[in-house]
C-alpha cells in the first residue's frame, strides 16, 4: 500500500527537479514497510533505504544549487536552499543512528519527518525557487523576481496543503479501515467454523492482533502527525501574537494579523481532520448539558459578537440536571454547527436552542437541539450534498468562505456513531436551521468533563488536598499572571500531576503556554477551578 501519492501539486514545471522529486515520494513509499516492520532481520533494508536517501539529497541538492547558479538567481533564495539541504543531511544521519537500534517508534517518527519534509520543502521552498527560475527565464532580473515571484513567501498555501495533508490522512484511513474491516470478517468466519475447525484459533488470534495493531498504528500515526503539525504552528502563532503586542506599524501589523489567522484556521483544519478520521467508539456517561452547551458555545459566540451579532443560548429550565449520553461527540455536534453559523452570518442573530420532544415510556427523553442563524442561507440544489465530506457550497478561486468542507460531514459522523438523527431547513437570503435529534435518559449523581481532543469522556477528578500540589498550582498561576516563560518549567517538571488534576483541561493549557498565550492559559486554569471547585477562592489567592 503506498504511504504517499503524487499529485499536480508537487509540480514545479522544471522538469529535472519534478523527476527527482517523484523519485523522492517512490523512496518515501518504500521505506514505509521497512519502517513500520522493525524486526532484526529488516536491519540491512533500513541500512540501505539511509543509503538510498543519502544519495538522492546528494544527487538533487547538487542540482538545484546548480540550477539556481546557472540562473543567477538572487543569493538570499540561495543561500536558504544551501541550509536548508545542510540541515536535512544532519537530520538524516542523526535519524540513521537512531535507527540503527531497535526502535519501533522511531521508525513511525522517522516516516513523519520524511513526510514532512515532502510537504514543507517541496511544496514550500522549491515551489518558491521555481517561481523566480521561470520569472527569471522570461527576462526579469534576479532582484525584480525574487519580489514578483514572493521569494520570501516559503510555505505551502493554504489550498495545496489542506489538499495534501488530507490526501494523507484520508488515504491512510482507508487502508486502516479495509485491515480492520478484513480482520473482522475474518474474526466472524472462524466463529461460525469454531466447532468443526479449532485448528483456526490461532489464524483467529492472529487476525485479532493484526486489527489491534493496524488500529495502534493509526492512532500513533494520528498523534505523530498531528504533533508535527501543530508544534510548529503553535509557535508561529505564539510569537505572531507577541509581535503585535510589541507595537508594529499598521502595514507590518496588518501582514501580521494574516499570518497569525491562516495559522489558526491551519491548526483548525488539522484538529479537524483528526477528528474526522477517528473512528473509536464514543462512551455514554452522565453529564451536564448546561456545562456541555455553554462550553461547546463558548469560541463561536465569542466570534459572532465580536461581528456585532446576537448570540443566545436557551436551555429548558425543567431539564434534568444530568442525561447520560456521549457528552464530546455531542460538543462536536454543538460547537461545529454553532461555528458554522457565525461564519456564515453577517448581521442578525444566532441562537442555540435545547428542547424536550417527548418522553418515552421507559423514561428516555427525546431531545433536540437546533442551531438557528439569519445567515446567507442555502439553495436548494446545495443542499443534498451539504453532509459529504470536502464539499463546499462555492467552490470557486474566488469564493468568499474558506475551509475544506469537513465541518457538516463531522456532525453527521459524529450523529451516526450515537445513533441520532441530523438535518436541516434553509432559505437563501433568510438563514437556516441544522438540528440534531437525540435520545438521551436522565442521569443521577455527577457529571463528567470532557475535551474535543480526548477519545473519551473523563470523571471531573478533585483538586489534590495536599500541599504540594496546592503549590504547584499557585505558583503556576502567578507565573501566567506575570507572562513569565518559567510557567513552560512548571508544566513540564509536573505534568503527570497536571493532567490528572485538570483532565482534558491540561492539553488546552499545555498548548496555551507552548504557544505564548499566558492571558488565555490563566483563563484556562481559573475557569477550571471556578468548575471543579465553586465554592473555593482563586488560586491567586490561596
Amino acid at each position: 500500500m503506498a504511504f504517499f501519492t503524487w499529485s499536480d501539486d508537487f509540480l514545479t514545471g522544471i522538469e529535472i527537479v519534478d523527476r527527482q522529486h517523484r523519485r523522492l515520494v517512490e523512496l518515501i513509499n518504500a521505506a514505509a514497510p521497512v519502517l513500520q516492520d522493525f524486526s532484526p532481520e529488516r536491519q540491512d533494508e533500513r541500512q540501505a533505504l539511509f543509503t538510498g536517501l543519502l544519495d538522492y539529497t546528494g544527487e538533487h541538492f547538487r542540482t538545484e544549487e546548480e540550477l539556481m547558479r546557472v540562473h543567477g538567481i538572487d543569493a538570499r533564495v540561495l543561500s536558504h536552499h544551501c541550509q536548508s539541504h545542510t540541515r536535512l543531511l544532519e537530520e538524516l544521519l542523526e535519524w540513521q543512528a537512531r535507527l540503527s537500534r531497535a526502535d519501533a517508534l522511531a521508525g513511525h517518527q522517522f516516516l513523519g519527518f520524511l513526510a514532512g519534509w515532502l510537504l514543507f520543502h517541496v511544496l514550500g521552498e522549491d515551489q518558491a525557487m521555481s517561481r523566480q527560475v521561470r520569472a527569471m527565464q522570461a527576462g526579469m532580473a534576479a532582484e525584480r523576481a525574487y519580489e514578483a515571484a514572493k521569494g520570501a513567501y516559503l510555505w505551502p498555501s493554504q489550498a495545496v496543503l489542506g489538499r495534501t495533508v488530507t490526501g494523507i490522512y484520508t488515504q491512510m484511513s482507508g487502508q486502516l479501515r479495509e485491515i480492520d474491516r478484513h480482520g473482522k470478517q475474518l474474526e466472524e468466519q472462524l466463529h461460525a467454523r469454531t466447532a468443526e475447525l479449532l485448528a483456526t484459533t490461532d489464524e483467529l488470534r492472529h487476525a485479532r492482533d493484526a486489527a489491534e495493531a493496524a488500529s495502534q498504528a493509526k492512532s500513533r500515526f494520528l498523534g505523530m502527525v498531528s504533533h508535527e503539525l501543530r508544534t510548529p504552528m503553535n509557535a508561529i502563532i505564539g510569537c505572531t501574537e507577541l509581535l503585535r503586542k510589541a507595537g508594529l506599524p499598521a502595514q507590518e501589523n496588518e501582514m501580521a494579523g494574516k499570518v497569525l489567522n491562516a495559522a489558526e484556521q491551519l491548526v483548525g483544519l488539522v484538529d479537524g481532520l483528526i477528528e474526522f478520521t477517528r473512528n473509536e467508539p464514543g462512551q455514554s456517561a452522565p453529564f451536564s448539558l448546561r456545562l456541555v452547551m455553554t462550553e461547546a458555545c463558548q469560541v463561536p459566540f465569542a466570534a459572532a459578537r465580536a461581528k456585532g451579532l446576537t448570540a443566545v443560548m436557551e436551555i429548558p429550565g425543567d431539564l434534568p440536571a444530568y442525561l447520560h449520553g456521549d457528552a464530546r461527540r455531542i460538543a462536536v455536534v454543538i460547537r461545529q454547527l454553532t461555528a458554522n453559523a457565525a461564519k456564515f452570518t453577517t448581521h442578525g442573530s444566532i441562537r442555540v436552542r435545547a428542547e424536550v420532544l417527548g418522553t418515552a415510556p421507559d423514561g428516555d427523553l427525546s431531545l433536540r437541539i437546533s442551531v438557528t442563524d439569519t445567515g446567507i442561507g442555502i439553495p436548494a440544489d446545495k443542499q443534498a450534498g451539504l453532509f459529504n465530506a470536502f464539499h463546499q457550497l462555492d467552490d470557486s478561486p474566488t469564493r468568499r468562505y474558506g475551509g475544506v468542507g469537513l465541518g457538516l460531514a463531522l456532525t453527521r459522523q459524529a450523529a451516526r456513531m450515537m445513533g441520532a438523527d441530523i438535518d436541516m431547513q434553509s432559505t437563501p437570503g433568510k438563514g437556516s436551521v441544522f438540528w440534531i435529534d437525540l435520545r438521551l435518559s436522565p442521569a443521577a449523581g455527577r457529571a463528567t468533563t470532557f475535551g474535543p481532543t480526548t477519545g473519551q469522556a473523563q470523571p471531573a477528578k478533585p483538586l489534590p488536598t495536599g500541599s504540594d500540589g496546592t503549590a504547584i498550582l499557585r505558583r503556576l498561576d502567578k507565573l501566567l499572571g506575570e507572562d513569565d516563560i518559567r510557567a513552560a518549567e512548571v508544566l513540564a517538571d509536573n505534568e503527570s500531576f497536571l493532567q490528572h488534576t485538570l483532565d482534558w483541561r491540561f492539553e488546552t493549557l499545555a498548548r496555551q503556554i507552548a504557544g505564548f498565550e499566558y492571558d488565555k492559559a490563566l483563563l484556562t486554569l481559573r475557569e477550571w477551578q471556578g468548575v471543579a471547585h465553586p465554592a473555593q477562592p482563586p488560586l491567586k489567592g490561596m
